[in-house]
């Protein structure tokens, strides 16, 4: 990935992302390490007391001088990477991935002695690569956080989901499979939230990646309020389940508006979400333009 912004854009290969975060872990400080303000505090003081003249009462006031000075640097420090990320992470929001990819990218050597933003950063980084459909980078990036991520908890819970949507759209089948098996029942908790809704994404994905169209039919009823929690991303769901209705229909492009399901799905997926970026992540919906 181009250190320079002005160069385009390359995403990171599986391989160089593995190693960035192999070279930048989080390595939050020691407990000596945490100390040692305050032990050297400790010794100028002690100094204070076995020097005589004019020394031991200026050595109090410099140790003092010295803990103020070092709590307001890390305290700073502290609150500018913490803004830092919170930009990261506000101009994924706005879907300016490829930005949000170099700010996170410069961003995550930076936040390696902060655990917490170091996870966020990960999973940031993680997120835009899926977005913009580079899967198998995204899997190293959510890997990683779940083997640190507690179990059970929901932004575990939420990767695994990410992870196993990452897989379909990298056509590992199989593994997508063991996934979405695997966090069925960790995801019940979750109802009527983000995790839920994208968990039936994922689902919905894997009935259409896997030609089951029919299946996914068949269980279409409820699918709008269990997608509502994802926002505008819950037209990538109105579009898969138009895809259904169309495959399942073979007389979807002839049928007026009223009584053709797949159009009305497919239109409602574009109030949601423009037809070029459904068709980006998913381009098997081709055959749904011709249906506007």
């Amino acid at each position: 990935m181009p250190a320079d912004p002005t160069d385009p854009f390359q995403p990171p290969t599986p391989e160089q992302f593995e190693t960035f975060l192999r070279d930048h872990p989080a390595n939050p400080p020691t407990a000596w390490q945490m100390r040692t303000p305050w032990l050297i505090a400790l010794v100028l003081i002690v100094l204070s007391f076995v020097t005589g003249g004019p020394v031991s009462a200026v050595l109090p006031w410099v140790a003092l001088i010295w803990l103020i000075g070092h709590t307001s640097f890390r305290s700073r420090r502290m609150v500018s990477l913490q803004v830092g990320v919170r930009r990261t992470q506000e101009t994924a929001m706005l879907r300016r991935y490829t930005q949000a990819m170099r700010q996170g990218w410069r961003m995550l050597p930076q936040v390696t002695p902060i655990p917490m933003l170091h996870g966020q950063t990960v999973a940031m980084i993680s997120h835009c690569l899926d977005t913009l459909g580079e899967y198998e980078a995204a899997i190293v990036g959510y890997d990683y956080l779940l083997a640190q991520l507690p179990p059970g908890q929901p932004i575990t819970v939420h990767i695994g989901v990410s992870r196993a949507a990452a897989a379909l759209g990298a056509e590992r089948l199989s593994d997508a499979d063991d996934g979405i098996r695997r966090l069925r029942g960790p995801v019940e908790p979750f109802t009527n939230t983000p995790i839920s809704a994208a968990y039936r994404l994922a689902m919905l994905t894997q009935q259409v990646r896997t030609h089951h169209f029919e299946e996914g039919v068949q269980e279409s009823e409820g699918l709008i309020d269990e997608l509502r929690p994802l926002g505008v991303d819950a037209g990538y769901g109105h579009a898969l389940m138009a895809l259904c209705h169309f495959h399942t229909d073979l007389n979807a492009g002839d049928r007026d508006d009223v009584s053709n399901p797949a159009k009305t799905w497919w239109r409602q997926a574009t109030l949601l979400l423009p037809p070029d970026t459904l068709l980006k992540r998913f381009p098997e919906l081709q055959p749904l333009t011709e249906l506007s």
